[in-house]
């Protein structure tokens, strides 16, 4: 070889080297083994792996079970740089229908991504996030080339299929099993299992938690959390309910909690623009907030700092949130490693008069 990588862009300079042997001939079917170029290279094995993945996603080699990498292109063209240097930001819903914290993630990140000479573009594309969104994917990523994927509420389907295409993707949200990705979230479990102790600590024996379907990786990562958190303690127990997200669902689900003997004194609400649904009903069926029942909303918005009780909610601070994904797609983005990692940041809890 003609040249060794140097230490800055390692991955990268490495899957460079490669495409010239591969153009130049120097192996007429099938790659050397991983113990060989690493060798030559002086690189390791993490470091090749991430070469190789990314030679793959060019379509230059293919890998099969138990024998070496094949060479498909000796003589293809290596890709345009300009297609390299786009992040795509996936959406399940328009711009106007995403909370004003996933705005500003975008906002911050856009800004990010152009002062290091990428450019930030959403794709909304509902199909994605079907129960069978091969096909979708494929397509999606074959039109698009791109130095980086963002996967927003992602199904687990769609982070398996990342996952599987070995594309370097980040998740903004939490991972679902089986996924080799990075994640970025809040710390949902030790969050709901703090709340199920702040209810206990008021004397409640009977806490509930308001959950939406689809269940996303957060939200079951809440439900063990909240469940964990009432754990032994005697006399104490957990209720979960789904709603679809419509407001007549989260009416629905209030009535049948209340309709149960004994019922729950104790709601955590996962979502904050359900909460204003939840007070406003429980409002309308006369019941008092917190005399009858306590209530904590898992996450916040700027709304809620203009209800009145005040809602006793988590709240992380958004700057904060996205210097670190930023900083994680970054590192993607540069090297194409793919750290299979969740990254967790813990929200404030903030005392309101809805807990009592």
């Amino acid at each position: 070889m003609r040249r060794l990588p140097q230490r800055s862009s390692l991955v990268a300079q490495t899957a460079d080297i490669l495409r010239e042997e591969i153009r130049s001939g120097a192996w007429a079917r099938w790659l050397p083994g991983e113990i060989e170029l690493c060798a030559r290279l002086q690189v390791s094995r993490v470091t090749l792996r991430a070469a190789l993945a990314q030679l793959q996603r060019e379509r230059l080699i293919r890998a099969s079970q138990g024998r070496r990498r094949e060479i498909l292109h000796p003589s293809a063209r290596v890709p345009r740089r300009a297609s390299s240097r786009e992040v795509f930001f996936f959406l399940p819903h328009s711009l106007s229908a995403i909370p004003r914290f996933v705005l500003f993630l975008i906002d911050n990140l856009r800004d990010r991504l152009n002062q290091e000479g990428y450019r930030l573009e959403t794709l909304t594309y509902p199909a994605a996030y079907t129960a069978r969104p091969n096909g979708t994917l494929q397509n999606l990523t074959a039109r698009h080339q791109s130095a980086g994927w963002i996967l927003y509420q992602s199904t687990p389907t769609m982070q398996r299929w990342f996952s599987a295409h070995n594309l370097p993707a980040v998740i903004c949200g939490s991972r679902h099993g089986g996924v080799e990705l990075p994640a970025m979230d809040l710390d949902y479990y030790a969050l709901c299992r703090h709340a199920a102790g702040r209810f206990l600590a008021k004397g409640h024996c009977h806490l509930a938690l308001i959950n939406s379907r689809p269940i996303l990786a957060g939200d079951r990562e809440s439900e063990r959390g909240f469940h964990d958190g009432v754990g032994h303690h005697p006399n104490a127990r957990v209720t979960v309910c789904h709603h679809d997200g419509t407001r007549e669902s989260v009416c629905a689900e209030l009535d049948r909690l209340l309709a149960i003997p004994n019922h729950p004194t104790a709601l955590l609400v996962s979502h904050s623009h359900h909460v204003l649904t939840v007070l406003g009903h429980l409002a309308r069926r006369g019941v008092r907030v917190p005399q009858d029942i306590a209530l904590i909303s898992r996450d916040d918005d700027l709304v809620l700092q203009h209800v009145v009780p005040t809602v006793a909610r988590y709240s992380v601070e958004p700057s904060l949130f996205a210097r670190k994904l930023g900083r994680l797609v970054m590192e993607v983005v540069r090297s194409g490693v793919i750290h299979p990692r969740d990254h967790r940041l813990l929200p404030r809890f903030l005392p309101g008069e809805t807990l009592g």
